[in-house]
Parts: structure tokens; sequence; C-alpha cells
């Protein structure tokens, strides 16, 4: 039985917040399963559609609501904390753990690492690089429709909480 409808908004592991489209039967599926037919809001996944099992979802939770948002800015990583990790073995298997759990403080603070990273050096690697554009839909898609705010608002939104511009990491104040 589906615990959740067509219309409602999920937040799947590995895409970020979704829209439920459809909850159907596979074509050519003899188990007669039904699938979440799911379109992702946010980041290069828009363009696909992903289905889970309406009988093993628990790559699906309910997205944050405005509180959960505020909870999670208010323990957001601070810019002047060291978070990027050095060791790029360490670095890649924190990466692959954050993005395969979907806890969206753990990709919040490694991708504020890799951001700091970016204002010292000025770019990324080529980890650091997909490990940002992969979790960065992930994580202010989920602020963005908490909130009620457009994405491209998030991190102005988050830059002004923290007082620094996530880019340069200089202060805003002067």
């Amino acid at each position: 039985m589906a615990n959740h409808k067509i219309g409602d908004h999920v937040y799947h592991t590995f895409c970020g917040v979704c829209q439920i489209k459809d909850i159907a039967k596979l074509d050519g599926d003899p188990s007669g399963n039904e699938y979440y037919v799911l379109s992702p809001l946010y980041g290069d996944d828009q363009r696909n559609i992903i289905r889970v099992p309406v009988s093993n979802s628990s790559s699906l939770r309910r997205p944050l609501d405005r509180e959960g948002a505020i909870a999670l800015i208010k323990s957001w990583p601070s810019p002047d904390q060291d978070l990027y990790i050095l060791d790029s073995k360490q670095r890649k298997l924190a990466y692959e753990r954050a993005l395969n759990s979907g806890m969206i403080e753990d990709l919040a603070t490694l991708l504020e690492g890799a951001l700091q990273r970016k204002r010292r050096d000025t770019h990324l690697n080529s980890m650091d690089g997909q490990f940002v554009n992969r979790a960065s839909p992930i994580v202010y898609g989920e602020l963005s429709f908490a909130l009620g705010i457009p994405y491209d608002e998030v991190v102005p939104y988050l830059d002004k909480l923290t007082g620094k511009d996530k880019l340069t990491g200089k202060d805003k104040l002067g």
C-alpha cells in the first residue's frame, strides 16, 4: 500500500526533492509491483524519471519543513571552521557515504568544506567539483523547497546569515 500519493513531494536519498507524478506498474514487469514515478525538482536529475518500488520506499522521506530547514541552517557549518578533508581517499569515502545516505547534515558539511577549498584555491579538482555538482542541488534544493524561496536565492540567503560570501569567504560587512 502506498504511503504517498500522486502530487506529493518527497525527498529521495539520491536526487533530493521530487514530486510524485504517478504510481504505476512497470510495463513488462510480471511481478505486478507498483512504483512511485518521481520527477526531481532540482539539478541535472530534473530531466530524469526515477522509479521507486512502493513496497521498498526506504529511500524516500518527507522533505524538511520550514522548521527543519531553519534548524539545519542554525547548525550550518561555519565558513571559519576548516572542514575540507585533505586526504583524498578519506574525502572520497566521505563523499560517497554522504551521497549514499542522503543525510542532509553530512552533505551540507562536506559541501561547505569543498567550497572552502574553492575559496582558497579558486578552483576545484575533478572529485570535489563532481561532489559539489551532485550535492548542491540536493542540499540547496531541499532548503529552497522548505523555505519557499527560489533555488538561486538559497546561497545568498545562507551568505546573509553567516555574514560571509560563500565564493570569496570575505565578510559581507567590510
